[in-house]
């Protein structure tokens, strides 16, 4: 081999060795932990965060959404292309996809996930919660009840012991401590300005959320109600507190009247926000209107009103079986179909049709949860509370209709020494400046519990 054979060699396996070493270079690059802000709405941005490794089999990765208390959500398909530096993953279970480009330490790119498309960028390196110093103690606290244990958070004034304590009942649906949704975290509001005015609060994650054990799909409202009363039962042997006393949300406000109305001892006042003063047929009926609202024709708004109505009846006390659950629906949307606008009919005549739609329908009305709560009936507990009640709920609100509730509320707690309620104007129900009220603008509002909301809750604990 002569010397320019032998130089051509050498340059061959420098090339390819520089080659090689480039491309594991890549490889490694792509390995470890990412995390970006995910800009879900003009209002609010999500974390999350992507781990990566390496196996004998290929990549491995998985998500994590802090603000959701998720963790480990699968990654079913991974990967990285080091020449074009592209890379893809998908989870089946969020129904979300993702393409990017690395660039140093970042990856630019889309995520995708039924019908939302948002730039995504992910910066390498672990994730970091940033905590806020507050001037109150805070003490993560473990309340046993029954075969669970709630996880939750005290907080209380550092100067000055607090001679009432507050505890906090979220609403409907897998709530965490703060009653978080999207921007918005009005228990944490709540706690944060109450304690800033002298106030012990407690608030918890409901069983099976967060850091609580048990399952939340196969509770029922008796099983909430006795995680109530055992977290009053904790802050009861505290031992330090005169008054303790309950603000409860929403469906949260109706687990409030049955504790009251139940366990008298262990509360001396009760606040009721947004909370039902109607049975739970009505609510649910009335929820239905509104997001029905924009198909039904103006003049046959009050026959589906009625029709629902008796749907939501049958299937609360009449329907013993899944299948009785299906033909009453189908009977259901046979009758509704003609209400809806002309225009409108043939796509929602599509949609009611779907098996997709009508297998997520039968899934939640057949559940034995939401049977108990079409069953639900304020009446029967308000009468029997005998400790103050203040009852707020916004003139915005679009899931409990502020000046029906708040008058049956007014009319059935006879046995209270003191009853007050306010509608107050412009909020929702999350008690946010709204604009129309409807659920779908909640991501778009700005966070912050209302001030007029919070300011008129002090006024009335003053006043006690």
């Amino acid at each position: 081999m002569n010397k320019n054979q032998i130089n051509k060699s050498i340059m061959r396996f420098t090339l390819f060795c520089t080659l090689f070493l480039w491309a594991i270079t890549c490889q490694a690059q792509v390995v470890g932990s990412w995390h970006g802000d995910l800009r879900v709405s003009p209002t609010y941005a999500l974390p999350l965060v992507l781990h990566v490794s390496e196996t004998a089999e290929g990549y491995r990765a998985s998500l994590d959404s802090p603000d959701q208390n998720a963790e480990g959500i699968a990654v079913d398909e991974f990967s990285f292309q080091p020449d074009s530096l592209i890379l893809q993953w998908s989870s089946k279970s969020i129904g979300a996809r993702f393409q990017g480009t690395l660039d140093g330490d970042t990856i630019k790119g889309l995520f995708a996930q039924r019908g939302l498309f948002a730039p995504l960028n992910l910066v390498r390196g672990e994730y970091k919660k940033v905590e806020e110093q507050l001037p109150y103690q805070v003490t993560e606290v473990k309340i046993p009840s029954a075969d669970v244990v709630l996880s939750g958070t005290l907080t209380e004034p550092l100067e000055g012991k607090a001679t009432t304590a507050i505890l906090l009942v979220a609403g409907s649906g897998p709530n965490d401590r703060d009653s978080k949704i999207g921007p918005h975290k009005p228990f944490f509001d709540i706690a944060d300005y109450l304690t800033r005015e002298g106030y012990a609060v407690l608030r918890y994650d409901k069983r099976g959320v967060g850091h609580s054990t048990g399952t939340f799909y196969a509770s029922m409202l008796s099983d909430f109600e006795a995680d109530v009363e055992a977290a009053l039962s904790y802050l009861r042997s505290q031992g330090k507190y005169q008054k303790v006393g309950v603000i409860g949300h929403s469906e949260g406000g109706l687990l409030t009247q049955m504790v009251a109305a139940d366990a008298p001892k262990l509360v001396d006042f009760i606040v009721l926000l947004a909370a039902p003063g109607v049975n739970g047929i009505e609510t649910i009926a009335f929820q239905n209107r509104v997001m029905m609202a924009d198909l039904i024709e103006p003049d046959k708004e009050e026959a589906f009103g009625q029709m629902t109505e008796e749907m939501l009846s049958k299937i609360a006390y009449h329907s013993t079986s899944r299948a009785s659950d299906s033909l009453l629906i189908a009977e259901y949307f046979d009758r509704v179909l003609p209400l809806v606008k002309e225009e409108r009919r043939p796509e929602t005549e599509r949609l009611v049709h779907s098996k997709e739609y009508q297998r997520n329908m039968i899934g939640a009305i057949s559940n034995p949860f939401y049977k108990g709560f079409l069953r639900t009936d304020p009446s029967i507990y308000l009468p029997r509370i005998t400790c103050p009640i203040l009852a707020l709920n916004g003139n915005k609100d679009m899931q409990v209709e502020a000046k029906r509730n708040l008058a049956q509320i007014k009319r059935l707690a006879t046995s209270s020494p003191s009853v007050t309620v306010k509608e107050l104007e412009g909020l929702n129900h999350l008690f946010i400046p709204a604009n129309s009220g409807h659920p779908s603008e909640y991501l778009l509002l700005p966070p912050g519990f209302s001030p007029v909301a919070l300011s008129t809750l002090l006024q009335w604990l003053h006043h006690l």
